[in-house]
This record gives C-alpha cells, sequence and structure tokens, in this order.
C-alpha cells in the first residue's frame, strides 16, 4: 500500500477521509442512497493536512455527503484546489 496522500501525492502518515461521513450515515435520506457498505467502504487515503483542509472547507456533513462524495468531487472544489497546492508546497 502507498503511503502517498491521494489529494497531494506526498508521502506522509495518512488518514481515512470518509467520502460519505460518518455523521450522515444514519439519516435516511443517505441510507437509501447508499448501501450500508458503501457508506463505510466509501474513502480515500489522505495526509492530515489534506484531510484537516477538507474540514476548514467544507464543514458541512451534509453537503459532503451530496456534493463532494468522490475524489474526483473534491477536486473540483475551488478552496480545496488552493488548499492542495499549498500543501504540495509543505515539506
Amino acid at each position: 500500500m502507498s503511503n502517498s496522500c491521494e489529494l497531494c501525492g506526498r508521502d506522509k502518515p495518512l488518514t481515512k477521509h470518509h467520502l460519505i461521513p460518518r455523521a450522515v450515515h444514519g439519516k435516511t435520506r443517505f441510507r437509501r442512497r447508499y448501501t450500508k457498505v458503501e457508506m463505510h467502504t466509501r474513502s480515500i487515503r489522505i495526509c492530515r493536512l489534506c484531510h484537516n483542509g477538507i474540514h476548514d472547507l467544507i464543514p458541512d456533513e451534509k453537503l459532503l455527503a451530496e456534493h463532494f462524495n468522490t475524489l474526483a468531487a473534491l477536486l473540483t472544489h475551488e478552496g480545496l484546489q488552493r488548499h492542495i497546492a499549498w500543501v504540495r508546497k509543505q515539506k
């Protein structure tokens, strides 16, 4: 398994980011849309700086679950794009 962040590409210790946040797993809207397995396994492995950036820039768990539930969708967020560019310059 690679230690490269799926967002910035740096080789750092990785954390698991749930693309469908755990906070919405019990909500009916999301239980109808996704299987239990999909909610628990749809994730990406990212460094702590990128993980913090996601939650700082998109603090609403429902918004994350509805609009940013794939890696490709996350990469469309302009603020996150700028954050990732900044993170890539860090050691």
